[in-house]
């Protein structure tokens, strides 16, 4: 499951950078309003960009030349063989990083997994998804081909809550063939009222795919209290 969180923020700032707020007024004025929402638009952008692009080995002021290179059209400073080897380079230095990355955040999940595997109020799916009930509903089950809606919230195992619907006041609906499969298999478990609190492993959840500007990394094991309110179709 992607995070809406991340993607309301690329949302909110393409509406920005598409938005014209000035009333009508004189020809000054009207430059002044439209230079202002311009300049949020670029910032936006910007910071689009950068999240997008966030990486352990990228080096920050080579990168921002490189951008002001582009935006100015100027002529690079490399030949075009010696900016395909840097970024053949820096894939595979990014590839080592996030594979020690996420071999380390794998174990600790395991580790966490077999100590809760202990506790009495958890059961754990023959795939390796553990889960609590926190209220039983009476309603009907769906299935995977339904669209639901829900109120969810995801945390690490540290605790820091990555996204929830609580905190943007309305629930949130989607087909449960197009989330991460931990989310496919436990919402089946449930009837609509109820409110379950699942452990999803690295493998059921993004695996060693984080989401751009996750708080989370590859590999790691993810919390989410989901309530079930209906099942839409």
């Amino acid at each position: 499951m992607k995070s809406s969180r991340f993607l309301a923020l690329i949302c909110a700032a393409v509406a920005v950078a598409g938005c014209d707020t000035a009333a009508p007024g004189d020809a000054a004025t009207d430059t002044a309003a439209e230079a202002d929402t311009t300049l949020v638009g670029s910032y936006a952008r910007g910071l689009i960009t950068g999240r997008r692009s966030q990486s352990a080995v990228i080096d920050t002021d080579a990168f921002l030349e490189g951008v002001r290179a582009g935006l100015a059209s100027d002529d690079p400073q490399y030949t075009e063989d010696e900016m395909s080897a840097g970024l053949g380079a820096m894939d595979e230095l990014e590839r080592s990083v996030v594979n020690a990355e996420g071999e380390a955040n794998i174990a600790a999940g395991r580790d966490f997994l077999a100590e809760n595997a202990g506790r009495a109020e958890i059961t754990e799916t023959p795939s390796g998804l553990q889960y609590e009930v926190m209220v039983e509903g009476d309603g009907a089950k769906p299935m995977a081909s339904n669209v639901v809606r829900v109120h969810y919230r995801g945390t690490t195992l540290a605790g820091e809550t990555f996204d929830a619907s609580y905190d943007r006041g309305e629930p949130a609906e989607f087909g449960l063939d197009q989330v991460i499969s931990g989310w496919t298999e436990g919402v089946q478990l449930m009837s609509v009222g109820s409110k379950y609190k699942f452990y999803i492993p690295h493998d059921l959840a993004y695996n060693m795919q984080s989401p751009p500007g996750a708080p989370f990394g590859p590999g790691e094991t993810l919390v989410f209290e989901i309530e079930l309110l209906e099942i839409l179709s």
